[in-house]
């Protein structure tokens, strides 16, 4: 149970900061195979691109590109993969 409450902690903590930190460590303790409602309850309302849910933070990275976090989705609407770092495009 300390897991769960510890991921919803992070996420509200990202959600009125928007903070590096605490979205990586978000990304680190949601489980495998959530749905992505899961997520925008965790995370509040994501970038989507229909394909992937993005979260960014007010910074950029060596490369010049925004700092942020990946949800991809699969086809039944669930998180298959995801990672955080720099989004170049």
């Amino acid at each position: 149970m300390r897991k769960e409450n510890d991921l919803h902690q992070f996420g509200k903590h990202y959600q009125n900061h928007q903070d590096y930190k605490s979205l990586e460590k978000v990304v680190e303790l949601l489980p495998e195979n959530i749905d992505t409602s899961e997520v925008k309850k965790i995370l509040g309302e994501p970038i989507s691109t229909g394909f992937d849910f993005r979260y960014t933070v007010d910074s950029t990275g060596a490369n010049g590109c925004v700092v942020g976090a990946v949800f991809h989705i699969d086809d039944k609407g669930k998180i298959s993969n995801k990672w955080t770092g720099e989004i170049c495009e």
